[in-house]
């Protein structure tokens, strides 16, 4: 059994390359799970209030549901983007079989401080690229940390505080430091979550040419969906 969990305010219910992974894995007669987080997609409820803790209370849930309706001999694990941060904490509650991650957003201390500054200087000097080399040198640590106290709005939701508390001096790489059971696939173009962001290796891994955050685009899916399907199986 394969478990699949999407990124931030995505749906793994719908996105193409959880679709065509499951496809792959039932091929080989693997099942497959893909759930939507609270308020998400399919999902009822309320996405506002989401933490990282709060995704992790989720995905025990679903499993536990899963393993009620049938005795799988193991269960591994896919998670794109923050839900890499998830996989890490569950790492400490479910011993998963294998663990794929899809373009983790594991440093989230640096990359809630990178977002922060590719939001403020595109409105200040649209013209500028701000990429991971560069982030840094327009930091304002006082102003990122005022930047959330009452919360932010997203693409879909007004997002708590509590997100940016819980993470903003959270490396969630630690928890896979060592682990054996962990395969990465990362876009080398992926400017949301950049390769250079991850401080930890992955001696398993595939890294997608020209791959973006989303890794759905055919020519990307073509790269990783084999390499992938063989892991799990």
């Amino acid at each position: 059994m394969a478990v699949m969990v999407s990124g931030f305010e995505r749906k793994a219910t719908t996105e193409k390359k959880f679709k065509a992974l499951c496809d792959g894995l039932v091929d080989k007669g693997v099942d497959c799970f893909r759930f939507d987080w609270e308020g998400l997609g399919l999902s009822d409820g309320n996405f506002s209030e989401f933490t990282v803790k709060k995704l992790k209370e989720e995905l025990l849930l679903a499993v536990k549901e899963i393993k009620g309706k049938k005795d799988f001999e193991s269960i591994s694990l896919v998670a794109h983007s923050v839900s890499g941060c998830v996989a890490g904490l569950a790492r400490e509650k479910l011993d998963w079989r294998k663990i794929v991650l899809l373009g983790p957003a594991l440093n989230q201390k640096d990359l809630l401080r990178y977002y922060f500054v590719i939001s403020k200087m595109k409105k200040q000097e649209p013209t500028l690229k701000i990429d991971w080399n560069n982030y840094k040198d327009y930091l304002r640590e006082e102003e990122f940390e005022e930047s959330f106290k009452e919360g932010k709005m997203s693409k879909e939701n007004h997002i708590s505080a509590d997100y940016f508390q819980e993470n903003e001096d959270k490396d969630y790489s630690s928890f896979f430091k060592g682990a054996e059971n962990v395969f990465l696939v990362q876009g080398d173009s992926d400017d949301k979550v950049p390769l250079e962001s991850l401080n930890v290796d992955f001696p398993d891994k595939i890294i997608v040419k020209k791959g973006d955050h989303d890794l759905e685009r055919p020519d990307m899916i073509d790269q990783w969906l084999k390499g992938v399907v063989k892991y799990l199986i």
